[in-house]
């Protein structure tokens, strides 16, 4: 009991002392807590507050306005499905604060937490491990404060964050399954699925691709251990020890556990992964990405001189590196943390969970380099489903661990050096290098300022920072000399480290956070006013800059544009029959402006585009607009001790724009199993008030419907009240993207709803006076559900077996001690 009783109280002391040093990295919003948390690139444009900001809103918005679930987002992108998007998350227990919550308050908190969580799983996994408290600690701070992980943070990028605090927890889970513990399947299985339920999927992949392919080996390897026990070898239980600190365990136990672990998962994560599923197959990304686009996120020969400054090609504001982005490719650990790393991983490379981390280490490292190198091509061909992410880069979120951990090794060792036989010459060593470290790092600082200059090109010059990696070598050197004293100073030299990296990782978040005050972001603007008052069940086509994601959700503005990563086919193809720019996409997003000039009016029309509002401060004549307003507004939101710049606008007006939703009776074949090309072409010559393309029409011959309006009685996400009147058996038009899951009733009776024009809404209706319901329930969201809950209560019971066991042996011993 007291045993345990100082194991809990060293967990709880770590978990203060890396809140505190979680305090230090982001002590930019800790000063100002009520801020938000961005990076110093884009005047604080992000993940954060170009997107997160809005979908963690959007959640209250729909309990608030319309007492729904957000199953549907009506306001963006012609509609998008919410409950299925990779991105929404809403199935992240820690996401659900966002019901009842600020977005802006609460959002830069929750990646602080889990930055805190993260360091503490990793200071959990180095107890697991069996290393000392100070070298748990270690990992626990090197991981946490991460270069690449606060990169990420400074971007923005909020469910990879929250998804790798995981990490740590997996690979401890992970441990229990090798030991056979219990329990060990049923708490793998809610770790694994806590990090699917966050999004963003990439990440997980690749661990588990490293697990599944670790546990291959951990099979092997048991098979021959427990091959070798059944023959006498006098240098066995030696070499055993030298190898591994656990017992050998069975090779079908190891695979039937992880087989198991795999297939609970994909029952509690059914909720959420069939409607993703679903979404995926619809989705832009779904044919894979081309091995030559990955070549832009990936690491680089150059990004290695990054290990020594992560900013020797600038920082996330001026980067100039392999990669393109600082927060996608910074190869940078902490020169300390990376020399603790080698350290552990040479002392201790016979310790078969050192062993592992290595490899998957160096694994994860080669893949980073992508097409760069064939080993990711290997990959790529021959492994299902590596082709469909991009930034190979991203698998530095797992070298990030592995440092972490082998760093705790490392340190292990150095702690340990006063019982090495050969400490003196290790303290005669240590002094030497200190020495020659203080030497340096004076001379560097008074002949350059700690830079090195170092020309690549003619009147191209390199400076390379070198303060670190000469500090780093001095902290090693005072932690090995203080280590080979006595217990007592080994533990000093321990604390040096801790502190050592502190400061050196919360150096490198001070230089590239950045907080933007609450206050400043913009609420109520004239183009908002102007919009509600005039706008009505119409669409607007307008960027990011003049009106936001987040201002349009809030205000239940419709708008076209819209920021999602991964968006739909369909509204794919009809945004490049739409807009014949090069840069459609980007303008989708709302971050490049439309050409209106080019653009083909009919599809502006059929998209039920009222106004159009543009960043400029000229007067611009286009035949089919009118000018109605003209001004300038403030940016959305400006760093702390910034003023925000004011944008010019320009209001134009559609003089013909069709309803968001009408009537027409001429259908005109469509193949939607076409090429791309083609359909775009196809869209790109409807008109749509005489027909509509279908891919079969399922009206009877005869008289048709033309022209009409209809009228939209009631409008909400997941809902939606629509009035008629035929003259003629015709289609009701909805301007809204088709997708699976959107039903229509007249009465109790159900009616298809069809794709429009590829992309749109069609309803086939008899003639008369109709009031059609049409209501969105995601597809496989019922069923996921059911496999969910079931898959739960088998985990809940696999949780209480161990218990009821326990107790059941207690109870026949008791008996036993009765009867003698």
């Amino acid at each position: 009991m007291m045993q345990m009783s100082s194991r809990l109280f060293q967990n709880l002391i770590a978990a203060l002392v890396l809140a505190i040093v979680s305090a230090i990295c982001f002590q930019a919003l800790v000063l100002n807590p009520t801020d938000v948390l961005v990076g110093s690139q884009d005047h604080g444009h992000n993940d954060t507050t170009n997107q997160f900001i809005a979908f963690k809103s959007y959640q209250k918005i729909c309990f608030e306005q319309h007492d729904q679930f957000p199953f549907w987002n009506p306001y963006s992108l012609l509609g998008m499905p919410w409950l299925g998007s990779p991105q929404s998350s809403l199935f992240y227990p820690p996401n659900w604060v966002f019901f009842f919550s600020n977005a802006l308050t609460t959002i830069s908190w929750m990646l602080v937490f889990h930055h805190w969580w993260a360091g503490w799983g990793a200071y959990l996994l180095g107890r697991k491990y069996k290393l000392c408290f100070f070298s748990c600690l270690l990992s626990g701070i090197i991981f946490l404060a991460a270069p690449y992980f606060v990169a990420k943070t400074g971007e923005g990028h909020y469910t990879s964050i929250t998804q790798i605090a995981w990490f740590p927890w997996i690979l401890y889970g992970y441990e229990l399954l090798i030991e056979r513990r219990k329990k060990a399947v049923p708490i793998l299985t809610l770790l694994i699925s806590l990090a699917f339920f966050c999004g963003h999927v990439q990440e997980l992949y690749y661990l588990l691709l490293f697990l599944t392919s670790a546990i291959v080996i951990e099979s092997l390897m048991a098979l021959i251990q427990n091959n070798k026990t059944r023959q006498p070898d006098q240098t066995l239980s030696q070499e055993n020890e030298l190898v591994t600190s656990y017992t050998p365990v069975s090779a079908v136990s190891i695979s039937r556990g992880w087989f198991f672990a795999g297939l609970l998962t994909i029952g509690l994560v059914a909720i959420d992964l069939i409607p993703v599923s679903i979404y995926t197959q619809q989705a832009v990304r779904s044919g894979g990405i081309d091995l030559k686009a990955l070549q832009s996120g990936s690491l680089a020969v150059p990004s290695l001189i990054q290990l020594l400054d992560p900013f020797v090609w600038g920082g996330p504001d001026q980067y100039q590196g392999p990669g393109g982005y600082y927060w996608e490719t910074v190869c940078y650990f902490g020169c300390l943390p990376l020399i603790l790393a080698c350290l552990g991983c040479v002392t201790s490379i016979r310790n078969r969970t050192v062993l592992r981390l290595t490899l998957i280490g160096f694994a994860a490292f080669l893949l980073a380099f992508g097409p760069h190198l064939p080993f990711y091509t290997l990959c790529y061909n021959v492994i299902p489903g590596f082709s469909m992410f991009r930034i190979p880069a991203r698998l530095m979120w797992i070298c990030s661990l592995v440092i972490a951990m082998l760093a705790g090794f490392g340190c292990e060792t150095i702690g340990s050096l006063f019982l090495n036989s050969s400490r003196k010459k290790f303290r005669n060593l240590s002094l030497i290098c200190f020495a020659a470290g203080l030497v340096c790092l004076t001379s560097l600082m008074i002949s350059s300022g700690g830079l090195v200059s170092l020309s690549l090109n003619p009147g191209q010059i390199m400076k390379l920072q070198l303060v670190s990696i000469t500090i780093a070598v001095m902290g090693v050197a005072a932690a090995i000399f203080s280590a080979c004293l006595s217990r007592k100073t080994a533990i000093s030299g321990l604390i040096l480290l801790c502190i050592l990296c502190t400061w050196e990782l919360s150096l490198h978040s001070a230089q590239i956070l950045r907080t933007i005050p609450q206050t400043s972001f913009r609420e109520g603007t004239k183009i908002v006013d102007f919009l509600k008052e005039n706008q009505g069940q119409h669409r607007v086509l307008v960027g990011q800059k003049l009106l936001s994601d987040r201002e349009a959700w809030k205000h239940q503005i419709l708008k076209v544009q819209g920021y999602e990563p991964v968006p739909l086919v369909r509204l794919g193809l009809l945004a490049a029959a739409t807009f014949p720019q090069p840069d459609a996409s980007l303008m989708m997003a709302g971050y490049a402006e439309p050409q209106l000039n080019t653009a083909r009016q009919p599809l502006l029309n059929l998209m039920s585009i009222k106004y159009a509002i543009l960043q400029t401060d000229q007067k611009i004549e286009l035949a089919g607009w009118k000018i109605v307003e003209q001004g300038t507004i403030p940016e959305e939101f400006a760093f702390r001790n910034s003023e925000p710049a004011l944008i010019p606008y320009l209001i134009l007006e559609n003089t013909d724009p069709l309803p968001r939703t009408f009537l027409t009776g001429m259908a005109k074949p469509l193949n939607p199993n076409e090429q791309s090309k083609q359909i775009v072409d196809s869209i790109a010559n409807v008109q749509p008030r005489k027909e509509v393309l279908l891919s079969q029409d399922v009206l009877p011959a005869g008289k048709r419907q033309t022209y009409k309006k209809a009228e939209i009685s009631n409008a909400s996400p997941n809902q939606l009240l629509i009035m008629t009147e035929l003259d003629a058996p015709g289609y009701l038009i909805l301007s809204d993207i088709f997708y699976p899951g959107w039903t229509a009733r007249i009465k109790e009776a159900e009616v298809p709803v069809l794709p429009a024009d590829f992309s749109l809404r069609a309803i086939p209706l008899p003639a008369g006076k109709h009031q059609v319901q049409l209501s969105y329930e995601p597809p496989g969201f019922k069923i996921g559900c059911i496999i969910t809950v079931t898959t739960l209560a088998i985990i809940l019971i696999l949780l209480l077996m161990p218990f009821r066991s326990e107790k059941a042996t207690k109870t026949n011993e008791n008996v036993l001690d009765v009867n003698k």
